[in-house]
């Protein structure tokens, strides 16, 4: 069957560190789409998070859509995506798990959403040593958004004090 993984979670919650290990062990081919590769390495180049406006988050959401829907029209693709977004929350410019769940659907693909999670505390900490970190007001908004629902079909992903490599053994068994 071809499967969709979507993952989402809060800064820092390891989407880029996980989800690219994670993808290399899928069948053949597959392809990665990462949020943050339209929201900083299309458009938002040489910025600081604080400059951005929401309105380019939802136009680099929907520059997003539109790759994604490409892959589930090809149909040969196991395909995993990864970013901010809500479970529900269609006016976030951030985007919607279950948008894509829908649209993947509609191209007869499988989905398994995964909630990336770990302690506040943490995320805050992980989030400060990045080269772009999120000021603490977006952070918090964001943290909110992402968490405050949660599917009743996602899987939930704590790495709260866990490393890389122990977090990624948690991630196979759900493959």
């Amino acid at each position: 069957m071809k499967t969709v993984y979507i993952f989402r979670g809060a800064p820092a919650s390891g989407k880029g560190t996980l989800v690219p290990a994670f993808t290399k062990l899928l069948p053949r081919p597959a392809a990665l789409i990462e949020q943050d590769a339209f929201r900083w390495g299309f458009h938002l180049i040489g910025r600081k998070v604080s400059e951005v406006e929401d309105s380019e988050h939802t136009f680099a959401y929907h520059n997003m859509l539109c790759i994604y829907e490409e892959y589930l029209k090809n149909g040969a693709y196991t395909i995993t995506l990864e970013g901010l977004f809500s479970w529900d929350d269609m006016s976030t410019s951030q985007g919607c798990a279950k948008q894509l769940i829908e649209l993947a659907h509609r191209y007869g693909f499988e989905t398994k959403s995964i909630v990336l999670r770990a302690n506040k505390d943490e995320l805050l900490a992980r989030n400060e040593a990045r080269e772009y970190s999120v000021p603490r007001d977006e952070f918090d908004m964001l943290y909110d958004n992402i968490y405050k629902t949660i599917g009743d079909d996602e899987v939930v992903v704590d790495s709260t004090g866990l490393t890389a490599d122990e977090a990624l053994a948690r991630l196979q068994a759900i493959m």
